[in-house]
């Protein structure tokens, strides 16, 4: 399953990178963005009230985001961990940390849980300023390191210290793993109410289970799996990293409704 899933992210990182490269020989005026499904929420408001789009958002970012909602529900958030380019890039980076450092550096529990909440106040803050402040134009474009990243830090609204909130951002993931993902990501913030009730979810068999802690030192997310009956955590995104370590068999297995 991980040769499978290292497959379709480097498909999905490589398409985003076409686009960029297409970009800059100028055979496209398509970015990443064409293809961001948070861009649907962004335009629900000005839809519903206005019955219009505004800036570059049309029905195709609408359908993408319902899209999103429906495959959150069904599997959690395996669009972070399959999907999402910089997810990928993070997660590739986080694991050449645990090389260098031989296991993934946290922080302690308690700052954890803290700034897990600031995912929220980014997405309350992207969405009230840009349909306020920014009267419906993709103002966040100057502060979104998948934007900054994947348009080559020179994408329409970067601005001089774009490059340095890009540039941070990978930096970081190398010291805390899935650092935007898991506490910044307005996107993320979205899913995590759907991942809770997701369809597809990990459960743990104690009777198979020797309880030697392995799982937990493998998932990115930090999702204590060694001590779950069946993982609702709102960050797991079925990257099943913890059952390609498990040295049990059937210890940890991928269920409908945990069953």
């Amino acid at each position: 399953m991980r040769l499978l899933r290292t497959i379709v992210q480097t498909l999905f990182l490589a398409g985003v990178v076409a686009v960029l490269v297409r970009g800059m020989m100028g055979l496209t005026t398509s970015t990443c963005e064409t293809y961001c499904p948070f861009a649907g929420l962004v335009a629900l408001y000005p839809l519903l009230r206005f019955n219009t789009y505004t800036c570059a958002m049309n029905e195709f970012h609408v359908a993408l985001f319902v899209s999103l909602v429906a495959l959150t529900l069904v599997t959690k958030k395996s669009f972070c961990s399959w999907v999402c380019p910089l997810g990928t890039v993070q997660e590739w980076i986080g694991k050449a940390s645990r090389e260098v450092f031989g296991r993934y550096v946290r922080p302690p529990v308690a700052v954890d849980r803290i700034l897990l909440n600031l995912k929220y106040v980014v997405l309350v803050l992207v969405l009230g300023l840009t349909w306020t402040v920014w009267q419906g134009d993709l103002g966040f474009r100057a502060y979104d390191p998948f934007y900054i990243i994947f348009t080559g830090f020179r994408g329409h609204e970067t601005l001089s210290f774009s490059i340095f909130i890009g540039i941070g951002v990978l930096v970081a993931a190398f010291f805390v793993p899935m650092v935007f993902c898991r506490y910044l990501c307005p996107l993320s913030a979205v899913m995590d109410p759907m991942s809770r009730a997701g369809f597809l979810r990990l459960r743990r068999n104690p009777g198979r289970c020797t309880d030697c802690g392995i799982c937990d030192e493998a998932c990115p997310q930090g999702i204590p799996v060694a001590t779950a009956d069946e993982v609702t955590a709102r960050d797991c995104t079925n990257c099943l990293e913890c059952v390609e370590v498990c040295p049990e068999k059937g210890a940890l297995e991928l269920t409908l409704f945990g069953k």
